[in-house]
């Protein structure tokens, strides 16, 4: 067969590409389907990637926590984190509110009460979990912890700690 007699030939519905290599003649149909196995293994690898990053990072401000050999092996209750950094600046969870004063302890208030409106865990309502830097003056956490216990009153406040070896 002829590349005359090939072209000139009847035109079907389907678009054929002609291959005349020596001897044999060869029509390969055009695939109009996707293969989507390389997009499924782009999307596993993503999935694992963005689940262990969740694992990874810690809950709250980061700060240098005091060590202990003594701590409790109790489960996270996933209750409202408050942190209190070096420079004595509060947090809760990664928003900064500015130093320990009325006004911050008023917000830091809300934005927990916010929290337990829409628990994470309902084990976590009423539960607070408070992280100071090691090198903070107790000065400034004190008030954190009686605007905790008298004006909200509330029921647990879990201490961070960083594991000592024992």
């Amino acid at each position: 067969m002829s590349l005359a007699a090939a072209s000139s030939g009847k035109q079907s519905k389907h678009k054929r590409r002609w291959r005349i290599s020596g001897k044999k003649h060869h029509v390969d149909a055009v695939r109009n389907d996707i293969n989507v196995t390389p997009l499924v293994d782009v999307m596993l690898v993503l999935l694992i990637i963005f689940m262990l990053m969740t694992l990874i990072m810690g809950r709250g401000h980061d700060v240098q926590l005091p060590n202990a050999k003594n701590y409790s092996s109790e489960k996270d209750k996933m209750q409202p984190v408050v942190t209190i950094d070096r420079d004595g600046n509060l947090f809760v969870e990664k928003n900064k509110l500015g130093p320990v004063t009325e006004a911050t302890l008023k917000e830091m208030a809300q934005q927990v009460n916010a929290a337990w409106a829409a628990p994470k865990n309902p084990e976590g309502v009423g539960r607070i979990y408070l992280k100071a830097d090691n090198d903070v003056e107790y000065s400034k956490v004190y008030p954190v912890l009686v605007y905790l216990n008298k004006q909200m009153g509330v029921g647990s406040v879990d201490l961070a700690i960083a594991k000592e070896d024992k």
